[in-house]
């Protein structure tokens, strides 16, 4: 079955990019019928893939990997030196003040939001200002530290500029950070970040950027510190840019960082201690506690180059032509229902994360369904972003209600959800038509399988069939009883 394209399709010129090879993304994987196919990796807003070149850089390097900082050998200067470097590249990458801003390692945005959450001080009744459109990594951290404010979004998850500044003039002053996306994991809606910190400052509010979905498809400045509309923090991870290794970085005011205690003492974080008395080593030092991942951040700004090489413009126009391809496949299927904006016309406010939901059809079975039949990678469920999706789908409280009983007793059958496919810079155009074509049949109910649901995981997958993963990397272990002999 061949879905052709709109003859109403927007008109976008596609570029040939010509990204480096990704790992993976072409992996052979068993279907329900006996085949193998390669994989069609559409999963990329949870993780991507690591570009070959950063995974051969590491090899290169790591004959000469030693602690970095006190050690006098050649390996361990050089791992410093490199380290430093490191830290540049990932501060140039976003528009830094190297002066006046500082980078911190750190292994996910999630950690590096809740380092932010813990070194940066709030008065009493002080609040952070969020919206709707959350990651729960950019809600629950900040909730141990302030009272937590959500703006409110439309039904197409859009966040009024208007709302924000009159939540801003209302709160006389509490509003200590606002705190937003920089584009949304479900929506893929992009916010105008540097209208926002214009219109927090304004009021003496810090701006922080969770960056995660952002940084890795845009490109994306900080801007000059006397400029209004600079991006006070800005907080990324590797794992979402084709680095390997579990690494991110937290981007921001040194002087904020040098007024704060470490939100990790320990190794590394000191100057000097006495058995009644710390003094506290400067930024970053201070912040860095115990062994860096220090490969982690080698990779990442290795990373950093590979991408400026391909070009973020270039990057942009790629995925913007696969997005609107990809919009434009699943409006022709009234069973399907798109999430957030899904006219092709407003592509350039949106990245190419597209969540929709298949009518009569439960999230998880249609993401089995893609997976087992297809050969399709993509995710379902809430994506983190469990109130975004509650108000998308229009869930009412008596329905979240019933859902949370069963939470409670082990069964996570009924909880809502929607399947999500996202582009990296390494999808095709025919990836593109593959994915509508295996909607097109989930919407008119043609699979194979016969599909059952597991009610404590809420997962589907059918019956007399399951991955074999036996031949594949693992670890050679003993049963577990042998480890207390």
């Amino acid at each position: 079955m061949n879905v052709k394209p709109s003859t109403t399709a927007v008109q976008l010129k596609h570029v040939n990019l010509a990204y480096p090879e990704v790992i993976g993304i072409r992996n052979q994987v068993p279907l329900l019928d006996s085949r193998y196919v390669p994989q069609i990796f559409l999963d990329n807003a949870a993780s991507t893939k690591p570009f070959q070149c950063v995974s051969n850089f590491l090899q290169e390097i790591q004959p000469y990997y030693s602690n970095i900082h006190r050690g006098k050998g050649f390996d361990s200067s050089f791992c410093t030196q490199r380290y430093q470097e490191a830290r540049h590249v990932v501060g140039e990458f976003v528009g830094w003040d190297c002066e006046r801003d500082v980078v911190i390692p750190v292994r996910s945005t999630t950690e590096g939001i809740n380092l932010l959450a813990n070194i940066i001080h709030f008065a009493p009744g002080q609040t952070v200002l969020t919206t709707l459109l959350e990651h729960h990594s950019n809600d629950l951290p900040w909730r141990r530290q302030a009272k937590v404010e959500h703006l409110p979004v439309n039904e197409k998850g859009q966040l009024s500029l208007d709302e924000l500044e009159r939540h801003l003039k209302a709160s006389n002053g509490r509003v200590r950070v606002v705190s937003v996306t920089g584009a949304s994991n479900v929506t893929g809606t992009i916010l105008p970040i540097h209208e926002i910190a214009v219109i927090a400052h304004k009021y003496g509010a810090l701006v922080v950027v969770d960056g995660a979905q952002l940084v890795p498809h845009r490109q994306v400045q900080m801007r000059p510190h006397d400029d209004p509309s600079h991006i006070d923090f800005l907080v990324f991870s590797g794992h979402k840019m084709n680095c390997p290794l579990g690494v991110g970085a937290v981007v921001g005011h040194r002087n904020i960082f040098d007024a704060a205690t470490p939100y990790q003492p320990g190794g590394g974080t000191v100057s000097s201690v006495h058995l009644d008395q710390v003094i506290w080593a400067d930024t970053p030092n201070r912040n860095e506690a115990g062994t860096p991942n220090i490969l982690g951040l080698f990779a990442l700004a290795r990373t950093i180059q590979v991408l400026e090489s391909v070009g973020m413009e270039a990057v942009e126009t790629h995925e913007r032509y696969l997005t609107a391809q990809l919009l434009q496949g699943l409006a022709q299927l009234p069973q399907v229902k798109i999430l957030g904006e899904s006219n092709p016309e407003t592509i350039q406010n949106r990245l190419g994360v597209v969540s929709f939901t298949v009518e009569g059809v439960h999230h998880a079975l249609a993401a089995a369904i893609l997976s087992y039949e297809w050969g399709i990678a993509v995710r379902n469920g809430c994506f983190c972003a469990q109130p975004l999706l509650r108000h998308l789908l229009k869930v009412t409280k008596k329905q979240d209600l019933l859902c949370q009983e069963e939470i409670l007793q082990g069964n996570q059958h009924n909880v809502p959800g929607a399947v999500r496919a996202s582009l990296g810079l390494h999808n095709t155009a025919a990836d593109i038509q593959t994915l509508v074509e295996a909607v097109t049949c989930i919407a008119r109910q043609q699979w194979q399988g016969n599909y059952k649901q597991d009610v404590i995981t809420g997962e589907f997958s059918p019956q007399g069939f399951c991955f074999n993963f036996n031949d594949l990397p693992g670890f050679k272990t003993e049963p577990s009883n042998s480890f207390y002999r």
